[in-house]
């Protein structure tokens, strides 16, 4: 988690070097989207007006196979807050425009708390907990440029927040708070993107076998999304 300006930082033909976060001030008058340094390019920045905005944080990961950084964070939507991330097009040297993350989700429950993961594939995979009347975590991964529908990985009668996801190897490690205290999860990581992919309008041809123990996807609450059946304590 970073409280930040977002920016990049190019060579002098304009080629992508780095990018770069800047902090100014601590908890509630701390400053996280905002253009700090005044002779910066605009096509450099992503999302100055942010603070303006009402937006949350972002989470910053770099990929590995591109070099470039994936940003998500919870943009503030009439006062609703929805997950939107961006990355940097190196060919046209700018930030990708702001892309929803669970489009069809309505604009009742905030989205929060994301925490972002990227494998040595460039595999994104990222877990938030949206603030239910039950609060649920909710795994997504992106598919062929495409945001999954969100996966439900909380059970669905117990409040779940604040959720991580580290990667080890080829297991997918989540965590997340209830009620009874913290839980974590080892997931197959090719099988939790797998039941992600499941859930697509016309998902991919599997590249995997199924997911050994796995149940079928069912139905989640607000905004919809399987359930992640697929884990070792």
């Amino acid at each position: 988690m970073v409280l930040a300006e977002v920016s990049v930082q190019v060579d002098s033909l304009g080629n992508y070097k780095r990018f770069v976060y800047l902090t100014v001030g601590k908890g509630r008058t701390a400053v996280v989207w905002r253009q700090m340094r005044a002779r910066l390019p605009q096509n450099l920045v992503l999302n100055p007006l942010g603070d303006n905005l009402g937006d949350r944080p972002p989470v910053i990961q770099v990929s590995p196979v591109t070099g470039y950084p994936w940003v998500v964070w919870p943009k503030n939507f009439g006062n609703i807050k929805l997950l939107v991330s961006a990355t940097w097009e190196g060919t046209g040297k700018k930030w990708t425009e702001p892309s929803l993350i669970a489009p069809g989700a309505p604009l009742v429950y905030d989205d929060l708390d994301p925490s972002l993961a990227i494998d040595g594939s460039g595999t994104l995979y990222l877990v938030w907990s949206r603030a239910e009347q039950t609060a649920k975590v909710y795994f997504s991964t992106m598919i062929q440029g495409r945001w999954t529908p969100a996966l439900l990985i909380s059970e669905a009668t117990v409040d779940g927040r604040a959720p991580s996801i580290v990667l080890s190897g080829k297991t997918a490690i989540i965590s997340y708070q209830t009620p009874a205290g913290p839980v974590t999860r080892n997931y197959q990581a090719a099988s939790l993107v797998q039941s992600a992919a499941s859930l697509m309008d016309n998902p991919i041809p599997p590249l995997f076998g199924p997911p050994p123990g796995g149940d079928n996807p069912s139905g989640g609450g607000g905004g919809g999304g399987g359930h992640a059946g697929i884990y070792r304590e």
